[in-house]
This record gives C-alpha cells, sequence and structure tokens, in this order.
C-alpha cells in the first residue's frame, strides 16, 4: 500500500518538474519537452490531486493566482500611426534636412533642435485617460500593434497614475517611449542563466521583446525591465505642449521616466557637435541604443511640417556607421524568394562583428558579384548595420588564392532540371502542384515556402502558430501544395506531428479559419505581388472598394491609384488576370474568405472635391476627418495646388493657409467646419 509520505512525495516532484517545464518554455523560450507530453504531466498532477485531498495544493501549478495569464494578445490600434524615422548617415544628411524643411515652410526659420539618444528596445505606446494608465501597445505595423498592458503595469518605472500636483493633465494621451533593459542587468541575467545551463539570450532587445509579449504577466514583472518616455501621439488638447524641451519637462514632472542624455541644441551646427559626444560616450552608457534622434523643437513648426506616409519631416534619426569585419568564403549559395528571383548567399567562416556572430551574407544579385568580383574561397569585407542583413562590401584580392572559383549562377534546378526561367515570374508560386518533382530540394519548393511564410505573417492573413519550420514540414510531408490547401489541414493530418499536441494543434487550426474574416488591404498583400507592399495594398483597397473591381481592373484602372507606377499596374494586371491566380481566389471565396471592405463613399456636395487639411481641429483628429470627407466622396490630399477646392484650416495653419489665399481658394474654419461638412 502506498503511504501519505509516498504521496506527498510524489506531488512534490511533480508541481517541481511542471514548474521546470513551465518557466523553459515561458521564461527561457526553449521547451524541452513537446505540448502532448506536457498535458500528460499536468493531467497526472490533476488527477493525483482530485484523488488525495489531503495534498497542499496553494502552490501548485494547477492553482496558480497573482500572474495575468492570456490565451493572446489582443490588438492594440494607434489612434494616430507610430511612424518610422528617416536616417542621416553624415554630417551632410542633417544639412540637408534642414534645407529640406526651410524649402517646405518657404520661410526663413531660426530651428532650434532637441537631440536624444535612440534607443535599441521596443517602441511603446501609453494610452493614458484623466491621468490614469488604461492601455499600453506594441508598434506593430504602425497602425496596429499588441495590447501588452498586463506586462507593462509590472514596470516599476511606468506610474499608473500621473502626477498631476504641479501641471495640468490632459483628458486623453498616448505617451511614446521605449522599454529598454540595462546591459549590466543583461550581462547579470546571462551569466545566471549560463551557470544553470539556461538557454542565454542573443542581445537585449531580443530579452525586452520576448518579455514584453509574454502571456504571463509574472514573467515580464521578475525582469528588470525600465523605460524612457520620449513623444505624444494622440493628444486631446492639441496645443498642450509648445516645444519638445517643454514636452520632456512635463513628462518629468508627471513622474514618467526620460533620458538624462537629451539636450536642446540651438542650430544645426550645435546638433552635429553633440551628436559627435554621443557617438563617443556610446560605449561607455548602460543601454544599448542604435543611433541618434534629432527632433525641430518648436511644436507648431513640427505641425506645420507635418509627416509623409512613413516618416515625420520634423524628425531624423543619425544612424551609427556600420560595423565591419573580416572573414573567408567557404562556399557560395542560392536562395529563391517568393517572385522566383534567385539571391547568392556568401556562407563564412563565423566572425564575431558587433557582437553578433556571423556565418552568411548576402551579394544581392549576380550584378553585384560581377562588381566585387567575389569567389568562393575569397577573403571578403562584411558590414552590419544593426538589424540590416550582413552584406559583402569588398574582396580582399592581395589575399586571393589560386583555389578561388568564379560564380556561376545556375541555369537548371539541380533537382528537376527545369530552366530557372521556369520559376521566375512576377507573381509568386501560389500553388506548387505543378512541379513535376516531388523532391522536396527543389528550388520551386523553395519559393512556394516563401510564398506561404509571406501569406501567413502578421500584416497579411497573421495566422499564428504558422513559422518557418512548421511550414517546411507541411511542405516537405505533402499535406500543403496550395496556399488554399491551409484551409483544408484537420486535426488528423497535424496531432501527430513532432511538437504538435491536441491544444496546440486546435490553437493552430482555429488561427488558420478566423484569418478568413479579414480586411481586403490584407488580403491583397497576402497575395504577394511584386511591387505591391502593405501601403499600396490599402491604397487598392480604398479605391476598388471590393475585390471584384480588383479582378476587373485593367492597367489604366490600377495606374490611377496613388502609389501605383507604371511597373506596379503592370504586375497587378497580370497577377488578376492570370487564369491560375483566378482560380485560386474562386477557391479563397468557396472556401468562406469574408473580406472586410472600405465603406463606400456617399454623393454629396463633396463628392470629387479636392480638399486640404491644415492645422489644430478642436473636434476632430486629422485621420477622422480625412476619413468621413473620403465617406463623402472628396478627394483629401497633402498639398495646396491650383487644383484645391477647399482648405480647412485649424489653429497654426502655417505656409497652407497663405498659399490657398494666394491661389484664391475657399478657406474653411474650425468653427464653420460642422455647417460645411452636414450642408445639404
Amino acid at each position: 500500500m502506498v503511504s501519505k509520505r509516498d504521496i506527498k512525495d510524489q506531488h512534490t516532484d511533480l508541481k517541481k518538474e511542471i514548474t521546470y517545464h513551465n518557466d523553459k518554455y515561458h521564461v527561457d523560450d526553449s521547451p524541452e519537452i513537446s505540448d502532448r507530453e506536457y498535458d500528460l504531466l499536468f493531467k497526472k498532477l490533476k488527477d493525483l490531486e482530485s484523488k488525495h485531498p489531503f495534498l497542499d495544493v496553494s502552490d501548485s501549478p494547477t492553482n496558480q493566482v497573482g500572474g495575468v495569464k492570456l490565451s493572446e494578445l489582443k490588438a492594440f490600434v494607434h489612434e494616430l500611426p507610430m511612424l518610422s524615422l528617416d536616417n542621416a548617415f553624415d554630417e551632410q544628411d542633417l544639412f540637408d534636412f534642414e534645407k529640406r524643411n526651410l524649402n517646405k515652410l518657404k520661410d526663413s526659420v531660426l530651428f532650434d533642435y532637441i537631440v536624444e539618444p535612440k534607443i535599441d528596445g521596443i517602441a511603446i505606446s501609453l494610452l493614458y485617460e484623466d491621468g490614469v494608465l488604461i492601455k499600453a501597445g506594441t508598434r506593430g505595423d504602425g497602425a496596429v500593434g499588441e495590447d501588452v498592458t498586463h506586462n507593462v503595469l509590472t514596470i516599476k518605472g511606468i506610474p499608473t497614475k500621473l502626477n498631476s500636483k504641479n501641471t495640468k493633465i490632459p483628458k486623453k494621451i498616448e505617451i511614446r517611449g521605449e522599454i529598454f533593459v540595462k546591459i549590466s542587468d543583461f550581462k547579470s541575467l546571462n551569466n545566471t542563466f549560463k551557470k544553470s545551463n539556461q538557454k542565454v539570450f542573443a542581445n537585449p532587445r531580443n530579452f525586452v521583446a520576448g518579455s514584453v509579449r509574454q502571456l504571463d504577466s509574472s514573467i515580464a514583472s521578475r525582469r528588470p525591465l525600465n523605460i524612457y518616455c520620449h513623444s505624444v501621439g494622440f493628444i486631446s488638447e492639441g496645443s498642450f505642449f509648445e516645444t519638445q524641451v517643454d514636452m520632456v519637462k512635463t513628462f518629468q514632472g508627471w513622474g514618467l521616466p526620460t533620458s538624462d542624455d537629451c539636450k536642446l541644441c540651438k542650430n544645426i551646427e550645435e546638433v552635429n557637435s553633440y551628436v559627435s559626444h554621443l557617438t563617443r560616450k556610446r560605449d561607455g552608457l548602460d543601454y544599448e541604443i542604435d543611433g541618434i534622434v534629432i527632433k525641430v523643437n518648436d511644436k507648431s513648426l513640427q505641425n506645420m511640417l507635418g509627416a509623409s506616409s512613413r516618416s515625420p519631416r520634423w524628425a531624423i534619426a543619425k544612424k551609427f556607421a556600420a560595423e565591419e569585419g573580416e572573414s573567408k568564403i567557404i562556399s557560395i549559395s542560392f536562395q529563391m524568394g517568393r517572385t522566383g528571383a534567385l539571391t547568392p548567399v556568401a556562407n563564412l567562416e563565423p566572425v564575431k562583428i558587433g557582437g553578433v556572430t556571423i556565418s552568411n551574407a548576402t551579394l544581392h544579385n549576380m550584378d553585384e558579384v560581377k562588381r566585387l568580383d567575389v569567389r568562393q574561397n575569397d577573403y571578403v569585407k562584411i558590414i552590419r548595420a544593426g538589424d540590416v542583413i550582413p552584406k559583402v562590401t569588398a574582396v580582399l584580392i592581395n589575399e586571393r588564392k589560386a583555389a578561388a572559383k568564379k560564380v556561376l549562377p545556375p541555369s537548371h534546378c539541380p533537382t528537376c532540371k527545369e530552366p530557372i526561367s521556369f520559376f521566375e515570374s512576377n507573381t509568386p508560386m501560389l500553388d506548387c502542384n505543378k512541379l513535376k518533382t516531388t523532391d522536396r530540394k527543389c528550388f520551386g519548393f523553395s519559393q512556394f515556402k516563401e510564398t506561404l511564410k509571406h501569406f501567413v505573417s502578421r500584416n497579411a492573413m497573421d495566422i499564428e502558430g504558422l513559422g518557418q519550420r512548421t511550414i517546411d514540414v507541411f511542405v516537405e510531408i505533402g499535406i500543403l501544395k496550395s496556399v488554399t490547401d491551409l484551409y483544408k489541414l484537420s486535426k488528423s493530418q497535424i496531432i501527430d506531428l513532432e511538437g504538435f499536441a491536441s491544444k496546440s494543434t486546435e490553437k493552430l487550426l482555429d488561427s488558420i479559419n478566423s484569418s478568413l474574416t479579414t480586411d481586403l488591404h490584407r488580403f491583397v498583400y497576402a497575395l504577394g505581388i511584386k511591387e505591391i507592399g502593405l501601403e499600396t495594398s490599402k491604397n487598392l483597397s480604398k479605391y476598388f472598394t471590393n475585390l471584384n473591381s480588383i479582378q476587373a481592373a485593367k492597367y489604366d484602372d490600377f495606374i490611377q491609384v496613388d502609389d501605383v507606377g507604371e511597373v506596379a499596374a503592370t504586375n497587378l494586371e497580370n497577377f488578376f488576370s492570370n487564369i491560375d491566380n483566378k482560380k485560386i481566389i474562386n477557391e479563397f471565396l468557396k472556401l468562406g474568405l469574408n473580406l472586410k471592405y472600405q465603406n463606400k463613399s456617399k454623393a454629396s456636395h463633396l463628392t470629387n472635391k479636392v480638399i486640404v487639411i491644415t492645422g489644430k481641429l478642436s473636434q476632430y483628429s486629422r485621420e477622422d476627418l480625412k476619413g468621413q470627407l473620403e465617406l463623402m466622396g472628396a478627394k483629401v490630399t497633402n498639398s495646396v495646388s491650383a487644383k484645391t477646392d477647399f482648405l480647412i484650416a485649424g489653429e497654426d495653419s502655417g505656409s497652407k493657409l497663405s498659399k490657398a489665399n494666394k491661389l484664391n481658394i475657399k478657406i474653411i474654419s474650425d468653427e464653420n467646419l460642422e455647417s460645411f461638412i452636414n450642408k445639404t
């Protein structure tokens, strides 16, 4: 007969084992057992506790309380897009940055600037209402990120309530910053992990990204995360800050951490001087930076300068010079992308550059191979700049040996013997059923895998759980031969594969099936048409409003869409007129593809009117107003010209207002905006 002592010992051992595997999975991102094995262990523990009520379950994994554990991260929609920054690489680029802004304003302005380190962490947006932190989200694609409020609330440096003793607080404000880990803390943690034979993290940024995106907030709470706040997104009171410096000081008064290395510079010469100072200081900082940010200090000038579709015009990032190293090319291989293009890749003797071990570097294309005259067995220079893929920049000719071999691109696939041109196209391989070989090493299968990887990516169909390894397995065992096969997968096909259990299989299938309901622009982007990126897909969605219209469009229709040039229009016409692509799209529709379309514009007094919006408005955000005007049939543009019918002018309208007056364009003031919109 089994004694109580034996049962208690068994219980203790099971708890320890499950806790260990929890940490390996959630903390170290390095699971040692499959989901199925874990589920069996957990069931064994539950059965034991159910059978023996005398067991102490207060610290049992079956009864965990305290950490917020989510099933998935929800979407976080930014009220104003989180844009990227344009880059500067030398002093002249910064002078050109100022010159462009002076030309934009068409006025003699004396700019002053705030200069701050560009922290290499994870961008975060903190949404406060009445001074209370209600939500936090990652950058994502700039428009939609991931809600990580549960983890952000555990970061000690972030106040859950802003200090309002000496400063007024807006009704609603979106504060932006960067979450990071100190280098000293990171090294200490990695040493601890190493001593206990746990997986070490490659770099501080990866550590932060993994911590912020944990589903269990108790994990993030144990990690030494920090934040520096540096800007605002949406703010309910438009003119709340007069300058960037005023904003930083206000942040400090509210209890928000800011960088001690921010400095106000009176002119671009002072900017260059301080940039040099920070560059020299870089190695002595206790946090990683990947550049230096320069911002126009005056908020009214920031508003006048505005932004392009991807970046603010009033800010720029001075990037550090790329880090260089030298290595020997062991061999040169070719990788096939989703459109059939072959990219030569140098396989190197491992070399450490900027703290990262490099074993592969891109050679871009055969033109670059010829220009460099690079050969197998050559010694070469490699650069690595930030997260950019390492690339070969020069051959050390003096060290070339007789064994150096010239690079010749393959003319035929080495397995199926088809000419390489068989795979080259302006469209991705959405279906690989026509390949003549079953050998999974064929170039065509590589192309198909790349197509699938793009199709399931976050900005496309956003299918969780389908990483590169899983795609490789599914293609290699033959259960995926077309993108539409994703939506025909069954539990019986997956559950017995390594790494899959009942729970993970169901989660993957749920993610696949739910992806059939998506935005039109995401589906268009997912198709992977050459030259058609995410923004162009959004423009196509807005212009045509539905899939049928896009499919029926010709070159002359596509060329009318913003951001679509001659090459892109040709690629679009070729893709949607291709009979195989038509069949695949029809199959998607039969499988239940449910696309969310832009609302069609309604005929109104603003139909076909060209409108420009400028300045700060009291009752609308610019994006909301733009959306409403477009629904009324208007075309909203960024620049004033003779074709402009109306200028909507809010506070601090600047040069656009002056130009509109000169061209005798009708001005709609902020106070008359409602009556202008609602006119019948």
